[in-house]
């Protein structure tokens, strides 16, 4: 975990993303919410290239706030609406404590040893709770998650606790169409596990011609790491898509094997919807 102070000019922002990206930091937690505009797009990309396809290194991005309205602005800019990386953790009222908040979001991502299990209900450690009178009503809580905001609000023990750990990814970067697909932060948590999970199954055995024989064996070393990630509860569908996953030679580089993993990553149960039937 990173904090670094991103009140800072742009350029300062630059040379720290240049320092820290062949580290890959995997929680970034700021005290202070970057500024709109360049200070915001210099994250972004810097999340978009430590986690690319060449880097592929886990990264997510915690920015406090403590007023709602300036967290759904924040998340509202094009580049933060279509990143996935990127949680706008409010406690609406908790002034003075933005970098208590961005710490304490950051310390509960990083304790988590089940990348797809949801954050609901989880205490924040070290936030003091907020007056009454700060308190949102459940259809503003409701607005701003639509929005892109992880809503922070004081349990019933008088502890800060999270509502829904959701990123800010409210559109498909490519298309710009409405999409919900990596609306958990646990969608980046779980796709950088797997991601994981599968580099380090196929680089334990590093000598490979490529094959036929020798693809269809790394293929099983995909499927067998498939499996036990769907036993876990991580992945789901893995044997009902079986033959979607393969491993095939590049059409182009001769010395290149492409492997398509289908990654139905489980998702939390974050509503309940209920009814009473009277008699």
């Amino acid at each position: 975990m990173n904090t670094t102070d991103p009140q800072a000019p742009v350029p300062d922002v630059d040379n720290t993303t240049e320092i820290i990206a062949p580290l890959g930091h995997t929680i970034l937690a700021v005290d202070k919410t970057p500024a709109i505009g360049d200070e915001t797009e210099a994250w972004i990309d810097h999340l978009n290239f430590v986690s690319d396809a060449i880097e592929q290194r886990p990264a997510i991005l915690v920015v406090p706030f403590s007023d709602i309205e300036a967290a759904t602005t924040f998340a509202a800019q094009a580049p933060v609406e279509t990143s996935y990386r990127v949680v706008a953790v409010c406690y609406h009222g908790a002034s003075g404590q933005e970098a208590e908040i961005s710490a304490a979001m950051a310390a509960a991502l990083a304790d988590s040893s089940d990348p797809a299990l949801p954050f609901n209900g989880v205490n924040l450690e070290g936030v003091g709770a907020v007056e009454d009178k700060y308190k949102l009503t459940f259809e503003r809580q409701e607005a701003a998650m639509r929005a892109g905001v992880c809503i922070i609000q004081t349990g019933a023990d008088g502890t800060p606790e999270i509502v829904r750990a959701i990123s800010t990814f409210r559109k498909n970067p490519d298309s710009g169409m409405a999409d919900d697909i990596m609306l958990d932060i646990n969608g980046a948590l779980t796709i950088d596990y797997v991601r994981l999970v599968m580099r380090t199954a196929a680089s334990k055995e590093r000598r490979r011609k490529n094959t036929g024989a020798a693809r269809r064996n790394l293929r099983s070393v995909f499927m067998a790491e498939a499996i036990k990630l769907e036993k876990a509860e991580i992945l789901e569908n893995v044997t009902a898509t079986a033959d979607q996953l393969t491993v095939t030679q590049d059409s182009d580089d001769k010395a290149r094997a492409n492997a398509d993993i289908p990654s139905y990553w489980v998702r939390g149960m974050h509503v309940i919807a209920t009814t009473l039937n009277v008699y």
